[in-house]
């Protein structure tokens, strides 16, 4: 498929099926999560703080507070700009805000993380262009939680992504969109992105996973766009790079093959 005919043949999709809802990630409408989209908004720094320390005193470990609350406060926050209440820059800034209070939270209530020479190397940045960053700092937070060798990257240009997998082996690339917005028109920019990648890579069977809004919603779009897989939540990041993988370096045995 050419980059031309993405959009045209992708959007029509997008419009014709439901998203169905997962039960085990956060719920869209959840009421804390709209709040805290609206305090951040009203620059109410006071009051988001307040309602995050009370979500995080309920929760089980930081990252169920990260993919709990600030998964879907970002994605409120792309709603309060579908529907005109805000501005793409307030939902920047609110966004921003979010990434502040999980670096804060990570650095009092986390240990660092273990590493060593046989981890795995996984490479998380932004598409090139993205203002929206959060998404990226969250899996490269949680990938490193996980025990994975993160290298987290900001690539202003496509040539500085090229030259980073150019120069560097990586077993898996994390690319990601707005978590806020979910920015249909740049799946062109995105599907070309993903092909670089894999033209540049010292590893020739480097994993490409797309994270964002689009791609939470409709994970589906990943393949079509050239990506291994579309990741639905920060929650699934981990497992989801391990088993594709274990899927791509576990050799297939033939189909007449028999057991001994």
């Amino acid at each position: 498929m050419s980059i031309e005919n993405i959009v045209p043949s992708i959007l029509p999709q997008l419009f014709a099926k439901p998203v169905a809802a997962s039960p085990s990630l956060p719920r869209e409408s959840d009421a804390r999560a709209i709040e805290l989209a609206r305090r951040l908004i009203a620059l109410d720094q006071d009051g988001a703080a307040e309602l995050i320390q009370q979500r995080l005193a309920r929760e089980k470990s930081p990252p169920a507070l990260f993919t709990g609350l600030f998964e879907p406060t970002a994605r409120a926050l792309g709603d309060l700009w579908s529907d005109d209440e805000c501005s793409e820059l307030e939902v920047t800034v609110g966004l921003c805000h979010l990434q502040s209070a999980m670096r804060r939270i990570s650095f009092d209530r986390l240990a660092s993380a273990m590493t060593n020479a046989a981890q795995r190397n996984v490479l998380v940045v932004p598409e090139p262009g993205e203002p929206h960053l959060f998404c990226a700092a969250l899996n490269a937070e949680l990938l490193r939680q996980a025990g994975w060798n993160t290298h987290s990257e900001f690539p202003e240009t496509d040539r500085d992504l090229k030259d980073l997998v150019a120069d560097l082996w990586f077993d898996a690339v994390d690319l990601s969109l707005s978590p806020a917005l979910r920015r249909a028109h740049w799946l062109p920019r995105v599907t070309e992105t993903v092909r670089m990648i894999r033209r540049a890579s010292r590893n020739p069977a480097i994993t490409v996973v797309v994270s964002g809004r689009m791609f939470a919603e409709r994970p589906d779009i990943a393949e079509q766009i050239g990506a291994d897989a579309g990741c639905e939540s920060a929650l699934q990041i981990d497992a989801l790079i391990q088993r594709l993988l274990l899927a791509r370096y576990t050799p297939r045995r033939p189909a007449n093959y028999a057991w001994s």
